[in-house]
């Protein structure tokens, strides 16, 4: 899998219309078993690893808080030093495919590559607070590949 294609099948695999479910398979081939994930919004701070996050999605599944979830990617900056690489991401979130927007973030994102395969080591994401609106021109902004 490409690192294009990690990015993308991450957003994929966290998104789900109503009456589905994120795709946990995907999840596990694109995250390295002990990948970090980092939460972090105006309630706190939360650490995650693969197992927790599938487990605290899964409860606001299965609670009814959370019936659906899509998220797309809005912007990107690559950074590429061989088999590494970080990905700055921007992102909306919607409660289906069509809803409105409830709300944007970052995602700094940390893959490495082994046997010809990009996996995501770590994640740290931050969605946009009361005193924290990203001001980021995205229409205008090309988004960019470096290879260092």
């Amino acid at each position: 899998m490409t690192l294009d294609e990690v990015i993308t099948a991450l957003y994929d695999s966290v998104s789900f219309e109503p009456g589905a479910s994120p795709d946990w398979k995907k999840q596990s081939e694109i995250l390295a078993p002990t990948a970090r994930m980092v939460r972090v919004n105006d309630d706190g701070v939360f650490e995650l690893d693969p197992i927790s996050f599938c487990e605290n999605l899964q409860a606001m599944i299965d609670s009814g808080a959370l019936p659906s979830f899509w998220e797309r990617e809005l912007w990107r900056e690559t950074y590429e030093f061989g088999d590494v690489a970080h990905v700055l991401s921007i992102y909306e979130t919607r409660p289906t495919r069509g809803g409105d927007v409830l709300n944007r973030g970052v995602k700094s994102i940390q893959l490495f590559q082994r046997e010809g395969r990009w996996q995501i080591s770590a994640m740290l994401w931050r969605r946009e607070g009361k005193q924290l609106p990203i001001t980021f021109d995205l229409e205008h902004a090309p988004q960019r590949r470096i290879a260092l």
